[in-house]
């Protein structure tokens, strides 16, 4: 008697939760491998430097849990996408262009650069009107300008992070977040072009 043929949905969510089991799992090896190694480079530092007074035990601990936050934040929604490609990328985007608006408010009160608060203002209302259309109304056009959106900002700001770091006065992996969670909503619409391919 011939055995049934699997479902390809059923193969899917097995490779869904491979992948994810395998990017979580090595979020976690990667915050204890940090965990130890953040140690050796700090006490390097201080021998070296003679910084026993700038770099105090709360530096260290500050350090290690702004990694966690950027590494873990960043692997449950890259592991999520797995799963929920569309949801995932567009909900980023959407957060990300209400972001832009909060930042831009900031960016016009602390007396920036004109040019700054306006760039956030356009992207902050482009965000949310490319998701609208390309969630609610599968408009090829709108995906593939929101997936390109992400993928730029996100590698743009991926290496500006030490000049953001030092222009806002915050860590390195604090600064990390956004472009990470960029880089996530892009793989997510990625994965899902199939779906505008026709349209």
């Amino acid at each position: 008697m011939p055995i049934p043929a699997r479902p390809p949905a059923d193969d899917a969510t097995k490779t869904a939760t491979q992948l994810a089991i395998i990017i979580l799992v090595s979020a976690l090896m990667l915050n204890v491998l940090f965990f130890f190694l953040s140690g050796f480079y700090f006490e390097d530092k201080r021998a070296s430097q003679g910084l026993m007074s700038e770099i105090t035990s709360s530096t260290v601990s500050s350090t290690r849990v702004a990694f966690g936050i950027f590494s873990g934040l960043t692997a449950v929604l890259l592991a999520a996408s797995m799963f929920q490609p569309k949801w995932v990328g567009h909900g980023i985007a959407a957060v990300m262009g209400l972001a832009s608006l909060i930042a831009a408010v900031a960016a016009f009160r602390a007396g920036t650069p004109m040019s700054l608060g306006v760039s956030l203002v356009v992207i902050g209302f482009l965000y949310p009107a490319l998701v609208v259309l390309s969630l609610l109304r599968t408009s090829r056009a709108a995906w593939a300008f929101l997936c390109a959106l992400c993928w730029v900002l996100g590698v743009i700001m991926l290496f500006g992070a030490p000049k953001i770091r030092s222009q806002i006065d915050i860590g390195l992996w604090t600064a990390m977040i956004i472009p990470g969670l960029l880089i996530v909503g892009a793989i997510g619409l990625t994965m899902v072009r199939r779906e505008y391919r026709d349209r």
